[in-house]
């Protein structure tokens, strides 16, 4: 198979599927300081998925309700409008996260967990700092890897020769994939979030996750991903044939006005939120994983 080109990758990326219609509209609203719950609800109806986690979520022990929420106009009023968007992407792209990614050896659901854990760190590394777009952190972690997925499908037949690069010369994975192929997943994720109209601020952060000094639009939100990214590896969360063959920038503490003894804080509550989680029914562990942190807001 020949060497996959950036020109023919971004046509692949451009034939991507749209987002569901429902989370492009729940999107729009949640921009909106006009749109109301009655607003929300219309559309959440239309998707029972959607409409079925927003309830589980209203209703899980978190939140410790002493009423049962049994619709989704309550529902939504009780999460909020922020926690709405990230629950809406959080489901849309669940499935896509959840597959097999060979060609950095990540079995079934491996990407969704290191994804969750990213998202959920992010959110706790934001709250920690007082920055005040954490959801817009957490939607930026959860999608952070979503380039690995097309570079794994269309240059898997490189990666042999981008890890052997990578281990060999000592060098930070992202730059092997950037000599082997010209390219890094994070560039191809930053397309796919574009393609996806999401904010530019998501796109920079997604592009450079790992080149967090490049940001212009919003470095602090690129910093916050960058460490919950590192954190997550260093956890083991979801963790591949990368691993930790990633440079962490220095001055990453520093940008965000955190000591050492933070990040230490930091990865104690995210093991306590991804690992911490008790189950009698297998089928609800990966759901509950996925809603946990959604119930801290």
């Amino acid at each position: 198979m020949s060497k996959i080109t950036l020109a023919r990758l971004l046509i692949k990326v451009k034939c991507m599927p749209p987002l569901p219609q429902s989370i492009t509209q729940i999107l729009e609203l949640t921009k909106s300081a006009k749109s109301s719950a009655n607003d929300l609800t219309k559309v959440c109806e239309r998707d029972p998925k959607l409409t079925t986690n927003m309830l589980k979520l209203a209703n899980s022990p978190f939140y410790g309700f002493s009423r049962k929420i049994s619709t989704i106009s309550h529902a939504i009023v009780c999460l909020g409008l922020d926690t709405v968007k990230s629950i809406a992407l959080t489901s849309s792209t669940q499935e896509m996260l959840n597959n097999e990614v060979p060609a950095y050896a990540l079995e079934e659901g491996m990407l969704w967990q290191h994804s969750i854990g990213c998202a959920t760190c992010a959110r706790i590394i934001a709250k920690r700092i007082g920055f005040k777009a954490s959801e817009e952190a957490y939607i930026a972690g959860l999608l952070l890897d979503i380039g690995k997925i097309m570079l794994s499908h269309f240059a898997e037949d490189q990666f042999v020769q981008i890890i052997e690069k990578a281990k060999n010369k000592r060098m930070p994975f992202d730059r092997a994939e950037q000599e082997v192929l010209g390219f890094d997943h994070c560039k191809i994720g930053g397309k796919i979030i574009k393609k996806w109209n999401l904010p530019p601020v998501l796109v920079e952060a997604v592009q450079y996750h790992h080149r967090p000094d490049k940001a212009k639009i919003d470095k602090k939100l690129t910093y916050i991903v960058h460490l919950a990214d590192a954190i997550s590896c260093m956890l083991g969360i979801g963790l591949g044939s990368d691993g930790l063959m990633y440079v962490f920038e220095e001055n990453t503490l520093d940008v965000l006005g955190l000591q050492k003894e933070d990040t230490e804080s930091i990865m104690s509550e995210l093991v306590d939120k991804v690992f911490g989680i008790e189950q009698s029914d297998s089928d609800h562990a990966l759901e509950q994983e996925l809603f946990q942190e959604e119930c801290q807001a």
